[in-house]
């Protein structure tokens, strides 16, 4: 190009790498040149349009800075229709051409982003997948792509490989060496475990790990591991003890909370020698599912309803009629509910569902050819009390399933309340009545003993605002505190013996001094004081102070106490943090079983297990 000549603007986002060939600055992408740029202005126009705010073949000048010059109109297929200044030689200074405006989050396109600034948007990018459990493919996918350029056209995407084996792996390693320095600072740590299996039929188990630090709730994912083999109990614990090694908390394990397994519990009893704490949502599901299954006349009633549901499941048809008589009466559009045999809490969701929409469904259900039968008022009369006494039983579920309180603690009087609330209700019809009745028995043989554990009971008598108050019966009060008696006087003897071996230490240094050291001889008489204090008597007093205290409000979070009367009860605190910090349920695991569903269909399933632990720690970090 002669100097002088006019050049488009297009050029701002093209490079020249071979005669007949042109790569895009914004998007890598190679184009074919011949000489004009009208290709490479349908490209900017189609892919980049929010590049430009003015016309893409309105021309600039190779020097920016030259002062006279001559403008001629006549200067190429770049040049514009008609003269810039109306005449065919005109000299004038030129002003220097307006220059694009574009979205930008780190500077202007002619500036490389700084290390800094990638390293932010590589992080985001990783975040942003294991949140939303987005395919690691999503970098290849050209819609995504294009979204990214419009963002941030400086920031090249990483390819799958790169996101795979290095972005991934690094912020992994980032967060687990921050999980590692809370760890490290935490005597006590309780973990659940889960086995389930990938919609590629591979077996994982799961552990995560739950522990107070500084008054914080902690729960996190800590592994989740592949099973080769058989799911013996050899092979299960190998696998756990191998995670707890690895994270250096075998030595720090309170209890390990799973479901009634018998596997699970081989290898957590036998091979691990460890507490084994049953799920108590697990429990309490399969109370329920016997309730139900022994009450005949209930099941025929739901298994009416299950055909209705599954009726309007396999036909649009209908679906699309249920659909129109809601709208036409006003109603929000809502679709039936599948219940699931083994989860209880699926059928309540049937059953009020199906209460809700009962209207709409009751006139659908004459415009269908070949319906399936429907119920009638008396059983609808059934459903509805049904749900009444289901209802408490959801909210137990609901609370004892949290991770960010305490729910140990709360087992003894959750399971109190909800045997106090089914008592009080009243039924209307004999279905209901046996049902309650077969709710109560069910309960008390399966979750009655919870009351005898001894972890649950310690964890009771140190919650605040429970103490000895929550039992049934004093009986059982009395064995809580029987129980914290003993371990505290264990720690309060290890404490008492370290003072006094720093108190000879400090001794013979003193000695050393000679007569320099006026307080010596009070010193001695305080030793020999605090020598003369049994760690029984001393745990006497802390508890009798303890329990003398107001209980704490019922909806507060019982370290807001702890945190208060730390330096008061120090030895207490230490084994609050130890017992409250235990979650009642191997929820926190099977919310990952849960979560890994979405990371193991069709678009995700190239993952290999090494990145699905990754992404599903980095997920509850």
């Amino acid at each position: 190009m002669r100097p002088g000549a006019k050049k488009s603007v297009v050029w701002e986002y093209f490079d020249k790498i071979e005669d007949r060939q042109v790569k895009c600055r914004v998007c890598k992408k190679i184009l074919k040149f011949f000489g004009n740029t009208t290709n490479l202005q349908q490209h900017i126009k189609r892919i980049h349009p929010t590049l430009l705010t003015i016309p893409i073949d309105e021309p600039v000048t190779t020097d920016l800075e030259q002062t006279p010059s001559v403008i001629n109109q006549e200067a190429g297929p770049s040049s514009a229709s008609e003269p810039l200044y109306g005449s065919d030689d005109v000299h004038l200074p030129l002003p220097k051409p307006k220059r694009q405006k574009q979205m930008k989050l780190f500077g202007a396109l002619n500036d490389d982003l700084k290390d800094s600034d990638i390293e932010k948007i590589d992080r985001a990018l990783v975040t942003m997948i294991t949140k939303d459990y987005q395919p690691l493919s999503i970098v290849e996918d050209q819609g995504f792509i294009e979204y990214s350029n419009l963002l941030q056209p400086k920031y090249k995407l990483p390819n799958r490989k790169k996101l795979s084996y290095e972005l991934l792996p690094k912020m992994y390693t980032q967060e687990v060496s921050r999980l590692e320095s809370l760890l490290s600072a935490t005597d006590n740590v309780s973990v659940t475990t889960d086995i389930w299996t990938s919609d590629s039929n591979r077996s994982y188990v799961t552990v995560t790990c739950h522990f107070i630090c500084e008054e914080e709730f902690f729960s996190k994912v800590l592994s989740t591991e592949e099973i080769l083999g058989h799911h013996t109990g050899e092979n299960i614990s190998n696998i756990l003890k191998e995670i707890f090694c690895r994270w250096n908390i075998l030595h720090k394990i309170t209890t390990i909370v799973s479901d009634n397994g018998p596997n699970i519990k081989c290898a957590i009893i036998e091979f691990l020698k460890k507490h084994h704490h049953p799920c108590v949502a697990h429990t309490l599901n399969l109370s329920v599912n016997d309730a139900l299954k022994n009450n005949t006349e209930f099941q025929c009633i739901l298994n009416k309803c299950k055909k209705i549901v599954g009726h309007f499941n396999h036909s649009a048809l209908s679906c699309n009629k249920l659909k129109s008589v809601q709208q036409q009466m006003g109603f929000p559009v809502l679709k039936v509910k599948q219940d699931v045999t083994t989860r209880w809490n699926s059928t309540l969701l049937m059953l009020e569902r199906l209460v809700t929409i009962k209207d709409a469904l009751s006139i659908t259900m004459t415009k269908i050819d070949k319906a399936p039968e429907f119920l009638d008022a008396s059983e609808w009369g059934v459903i509805e009390e049904s749900l009444k006494l289901l209802k408490p039983l959801e909210i137990m579920t609901t609370a004892l399933s949290g991770e960010k309180y305490p729910t140990l603690s709360t087992v003894i009087p959750l399971l109190r309340g909800l045997q106090f609330s089914l008592n009080r209700m009243d039924t209307t019809t004999d279905i209901c009545g046996n049902l309650k009745q077969s709710l109560l028995d069910t309960i008390a043989r399966r979750l009655g003993i919870l009351e005898y554990d001894k972890i649950i009971s310690k964890a009771v008598f140190l919650d605040p605002r429970f103490k000895k108050l929550a039992f049934g019966n004093d009986t059982n009060a009395n064995n809580a505190q029987k129980w914290i008696t003993e371990e505290l006087t264990a720690i309060v003897n290890e404490n008492s013996n370290a003072e006094i071996q720093e108190h000879q230490h400090t001794s013979v240094s003193d000695d050393n001094k000679g007569d320099l050291d006026i307080w010596s001889h009070f010193d001695h008489k305080l030793a020999k004081a605090k020598s003369l204090s049994t760690p029984t008597s001393t745990v006497t007093v802390i508890l009798r102070q303890y329990l003398e205290m107001p209980h704490f409000e019922r909806k507060k979070n019982p370290m807001e106490f702890w945190k208060k009367y730390k330096s008061t009860f120090p030895e207490l605190y230490y084994l609050a943090k130890k017992y409250l910090s235990i979650p009642a349920t191997s929820v926190p695991s099977e919310r990952v079983f849960s979560k890994s569903g979405q990371l193991t269909n069709l678009r995700r399933n190239r993952l290999s297990p090494k990145n699905l632990n990754q992404i599903l720690f980095l997920n509850s970090t």
